[in-house]
């Protein structure tokens, strides 16, 4: 990837016109792919410990699916997000986790209809990784793949 950064940069204007929206287009698709493959750059996510009776692996609601976004996009870089106030959890899932997360006092409804008062306590989490964002050899070969195009017809 690095050689791929260093190539770009040196290339005129002209030439370079297009390419950025062309990186951040295949790695919003790379990265998007990763929830329908359940791997990234050809590495298995762990399973679910039990199985789940609604949606897929990491796709409930959509959410952080949806959140994956080109957050710059420049001739010098493209970088690239995921999460926003609705997927706090993004970087735990993307990264893994394990420690104690501080859950606030709320209120909550029965399984008859009432609603009860929960205290504010600690829970314990172990979130295995289950990278869908990174650098990744299937990215680059895609990136190449794609900017030799766009420099062939553009020669």
């Amino acid at each position: 990837m690095d050689d791929l950064q260093d190539y770009l940069t040196g290339l005129p204007d002209e030439i370079m016109e297009g390419i950025p929206e062309i990186v951040a287009e295949v790695a919003t698709g790379y990265f998007k792919e990763a929830f329908a493959e359940k791997a990234f750059d050809g590495k298995p996510w762990a399973p679910l410990k039990k199985e789940k009776h609604h949606g897929s692996l990491m796709i409930t609601s959509g959410n952080l699916l949806n959140s994956i976004r080109p957050a710059y996009v420049g001739r010098d870089k493209v970088i690239m997000s995921a999460g926003n106030d609705k997927v706090p959890y993004a970087q735990a899932h993307n990264e893994g986790f394990a420690g104690s997360v501080m859950v606030p006092a709320h209120t909550r409804t029965s399984k008859k209809g009432k609603t009860v008062s929960v205290s504010a306590h600690t829970v314990k989490q172990n979130i295995p990784q289950r990278e869908y964002m990174g650098k990744a050899d299937e990215l680059a070969t895609r990136l190449h793949d794609r900017i030799q195009n766009h420099l062939n017809s553009k020669l």
